[in-house]
């Protein structure tokens, strides 16, 4: 055997035996699954997001009897509060041939996603959900889903690929869903948190079913086919974070609600599931600076970019190319030298990607600023605190960034950051009434979690196979890479959540699953 060989074999067997002592030793005592259960089904879905939702109604409607566990007293999670805001290549609305954009395809999806997450996707499934989104979204339109009459090409994307939802919010998605949910007749069971599944051996056999605790106490719940895991990430559990990525403080907010915690990985985990990439974490760069949420305005900066909105630091200057990924944005920002940085844009411009009605909300909340020139529009900024420090913007500088921004928009090109300028999409901001909306970065999204294969069965650290897990959603890692696009959010945890109660149900795949990963 040479060096070589001999130096890889030893690597590979140090990472393989540390990879089992970590999952030994979050394991605290292996317990023996219950000989009467309290609750029997044919599937368990745990986990009430857009990814359960859509795993509980597919295994529902594939003969399987469901239930859908959920933790917090509503469904809806995170994908409740999410900007509403969906990536699908194609769709039944056609909406870039309406608007006049240049068609999109599922390749350039595909390498969107591969590129925006520095190839550390795994190919195999950026295309199960590439080709499932507009699986879905039809399926949403078809139950009464509405979305804006706009199409936008945000940071990271290079095709027109991103509907927004009439509300500017997943919680117009969430509704549909759980509409269908209850027509479908899936059980619910809510202020109900799973703290253990139950395997057959501590690191071999089939998954049994769940235990969980709720007002009553603790109950076992018996899954004949398989269990869901769609239980989210980590961006609200601050140990968690720092336990991956140190540098995260307790100081940085979150736009994530406080039942996002990670448990399900932990859980899985003590079974011998796998992990990978958990020190991929998300900055969402657009939330509102003091309190780090993500309302409807949040979304409007990261739709704005490929219509020629501006992104300017407390002294009124550009810092970052617009059309930029968000984990770049968000470091451009922590690195501008001030706090916070603010989106610029007209009301000629707006009508391309929010509307009106959204302006006057944010106003009315302090959210949007308003001016009818750009030297009131500096003064404005300036007379707001962000919960620090005060901003003094020089109105010369603004109004010096903003003409010269409309020169690069006018010659289709941006020498200072080489941002991608569409002729006939940019839009030039040179009337008013003109707006801003301060921004800054905020936990948003965790890229790492369970590993699973295309079929969206959970593999353990040998890499086989976990017999009866199933993974769908933010609780999954490996299909995003470094750095999740914005908007590919949904339609990933859609796709997998069909893919997963599907699998659980009866063992086969939805239409879309494209024939390589079958």
């Amino acid at each position: 055997m040479t060096f070589k060989k001999s130096l890889i074999l030893l690597v590979s067997l140090s990472l393989i035996l540390s990879l089992s002592f970590s999952v030994m030793a979050q394991k605290e005592e292996f317990i023996e699954a219950p000989t009467n259960w309290d609750e029997t089904y044919d599937v368990v879905v745990i986990g009430g997001g857009f990814a359960g939702l859509a795993a509980a109604h597919r295994a529902q409607t594939h003969g399987a009897e469901t239930v859908l566990v959920e933790k917090m007293p509503f469904v809806g999670g995170n994908s409740q509060i999410n900007g509403g805001v969906y990536a699908s290549y194609t769709s039944k609305l056609e909406m870039a041939e309406k608007l006049g954009y240049e068609p999109d395809t599922a390749e350039q999806h595909i390498e969107d996603t591969i590129k925006g997450g520095d190839s550390m996707s795994d190919p195999a499934l950026v295309k199960n959900f590439v080709y499932g989104a507009p699986y879905f979204l039809n399926l949403m339109l078809e139950n009464g889903l509405e979305v804006r009459e706009t199409i936008s090409r945000p940071g990271g994307h290079y095709g027109y690929r991103t509907k927004t939802t009439i509300n500017q919010s997943g919680s117009d998605i969430v509704k549909v869903q759980k509409e269908m949910v209850e027509e479908a007749g899936v059980d619910m069971m809510l202020e109900t948190e799973m703290d253990y599944i139950y395997r057959e051996e501590p690191q071999s056999g089939r998954v049994l079913g769940i235990r969980v605790k709720d007002a009553d106490g603790v109950k076992n719940i018996r899954a004949k086919n398989g269990v869901v895991l769609a239980t989210g990430g980590f961006s609200g559990n601050e140990e968690m974070r720092q336990e991956y990525v140190p540098w995260i403080g307790e100081e940085m907010p979150t736009t994530n609600h406080v039942g996002a915690t990670g448990e399900g990985i932990k859980i899985a985990q003590q079974i011998g599931a796998n992990t990978l990439h958990m020190s991929y974490i998300q900055l969402y760069p657009f939330a509102e600076p003091s309190k780090g949420y993500l309302d409807h305005i949040a979304v409007v900066p990261f739709s704005g970019p490929s219509f020629g909105i501006v992104y300017v630091d407390e002294n009124g200057e550009r810092f970052v190319n617009e059309g930029e990924r968000r984990d770049v944005v968000s470091m451009a920002e922590m690195n501008s030298g001030g706090f916070p940085t603010f989106s610029i844009f007209n009301e000629n411009m707006m009508t391309k990607f929010t509307t009106k009605e959204d302006m006057e909300s944010g106003m009315e909340k302090g959210r949007v600023f308003k001016a009818d020139t750009l030297e009131e529009l500096a003064a404005e900024i300036s007379s707001h605190n962000y919960g620090r420090d005060g901003v003094n913007m020089p109105a010369e500088n603004l109004i010096d960034t903003i003409e010269q921004h409309n020169e690069y928009v006018r010659q289709g090109e941006d020498p200072d950051f080489g941002k991608r300028i569409d002729q006939g999409v940019a839009q030039t901001i040179e009337e008013g009434p003109f707006y801003a909306i301060p921004q800054w970065p905020s936990v948003h999204h965790t890229m790492g979690g369970l590993k699973i294969n295309p079929h969206s069965e959970v593999e353990d650290i040998w890499g086989d196979v976990i017999p009866g897990l199933y993974a769908a959603g933010e609780v999954v890692g490996g299909v995003h890479g470094t750095n999740r696009l914005g908007s590919n959010a949904i339609p990933d945890a859609a796709s997998f959540g069909l893919i997963a109660g599907q699998m659980a149900a009866d063992g086969t795949l939805p239409e879309f699953v494209p024939e390589e990963n079958r």
